[in-house]
């Protein structure tokens, strides 16, 4: 059910190296790290609000585990001086396996941190280099090991579909972290940008069509379930009671404060996005931060992404609650509803509407399908 509890997000752009295929606002001059945080934490200043409780935070990038602890530090002060901490459920920080030392890892601990997610993409080395990662995959055992030794057990790893490698090497990457002591895995499809190294290199072609890429997706479900992996959201699969809280928030139409560059976040029925480059972002008055990329969303837009957003999730959205929420029967908002559900795209089981599971590789053209429906 909806909460009136409210997520922190918090964008760190520093990288040691730029991933191939990374279209993210990231930055590799670590000269500007001073600057930035003055600024994030100007802004975070500027946006306090203490009358919010904060129900999860979430620290993405980026690296967050690339910068020097001392800026994490005095991050987490900032956000206990700014917000309302005292019912924070989950805290979850972005790493990279070959940053995440002890050092970093125990900075992390004594400021809450419960959960971590590791960028770690594949387990094959040559997969690794291909696509410019800087780690191999023993880095990943080691951080991973570290870790648990400073009582960080929830940990996400990150997997992805379509990399430039065999479909046995992707089966093997599934099903050698699916053994691991993780409780929870992100398996997201490689999509190619221009102006990325690894478009160029493979000259905007896929390594395999859309076929073959849901053919690797069902494998890579299916092997997952089998080590109690459920899946819970298109991409992401936990064990029992380890589905990342944060994300969840996001698609249940949760609001959120967000911080950084390119920060994204949703208060008080306004959307709103920070300046995409790290320099921008730094020269811009605090006040101007969101000025000409920010509007006010109405309830009908707001009903057509809570749609969006939760269809995505393997157990849907309520339709009771939809009404609750803006006013109006699913079944009438959208006036394509019933034929997808007559088509076999949309299951209505009691209260709940959900995209079958067979159908979840295609399920942006029955969100667009709806998405148009709403306007009729």
């Amino acid at each position: 059910m909806y909460s009136d509890k409210y997520s922190v997000y918090i964008h760190i752009p520093f990288c040691k190296a730029r991933c191939g295929y990374c279209a993210f606002s990231s930055c590799t001059d670590f000269s500007l790290a001073d600057r930035y945080f003055e600024k994030l934490f100007e802004e975070m200043k500027f946006r306090s609000d203490k009358s919010k409780p904060i129900y999860t935070v979430y620290l993405g990038g980026g690296t967050p585990s690339a910068v020097d602890a001392r800026y994490l530090d005095a991050l987490f002060d900032k956000l206990d001086e700014c917000f309302d901490m005292s019912q924070v459920e989950e805290t979850s920080v972005e790493c990279n396996p070959e940053s995440a030392s002890d050092e970093l890892l125990s900075c992390l601990a004594r400021n809450g941190v419960d959960r971590i997610s590791f960028g770690l993409q594949s387990v094959n080395d040559a997969t690794l280099r291909a696509i410019g990662r800087l780690h191999v995959f023993s880095d990943f055992v080691a951080a991973l090991d570290r870790a648990h030794r400073h009582n960080i057990v929830n940990v996400n790893a990150d997997l992805m579909i379509g990399l430039p490698e065999s479909r046995d090497d992707f089966v093997r990457s599934v099903s050698t972290v699916a053994a691991l002591p993780v409780t929870h895995v992100s398996a997201y499809a490689l999509e190619l940008h221009r102006g990325t190294s690894l478009y160029a290199a493979l000259k905007g072609k896929q390594p395999f069509d859309d076929d073959e890429q849901a053919d690797m997706y069902d494998e890579a479900a299916e092997l997952l379930a089998k080590q109690g992996f459920a899946r819970y959201e298109i991409s992401n699969f936990a064990r029992e009671g380890r589905q990342c809280k944060h994300n969840l928030h996001y698609w249940q139409e949760g609001h959120y404060f967000a911080f950084g560059a390119a920060a994204s976040g949703f208060t008080d029925g306004v959307r709103f996005t920070n300046p995409w480059d790290i320099r921008d972002y730094i020269a811009a008055p605090v006040a101007d931060l969101r000025e000409g990329s920010s509007e006010t969303i109405d309830s009908r837009e707001e009903a057509n992404e809570f749609a969006m957003l939760g269809l995505r999730l393997d157990c849907g959205i309520s339709v009771s609650e939809f009404y609750e929420r803006f006013g109006i029967d699913f079944w009438q908002f959208f006036s394509s509803a019933d034929s997808l559900r007559e088509r076999g795209f949309l299951l209505c089981e009691g209260d709940r509407v959900r995209v079958p599971s067979d159908k979840f590789y295609v399920v942006n053209s029955i969100l667009s399908e709806l998405w148009q429906s709403s306007d009729e």
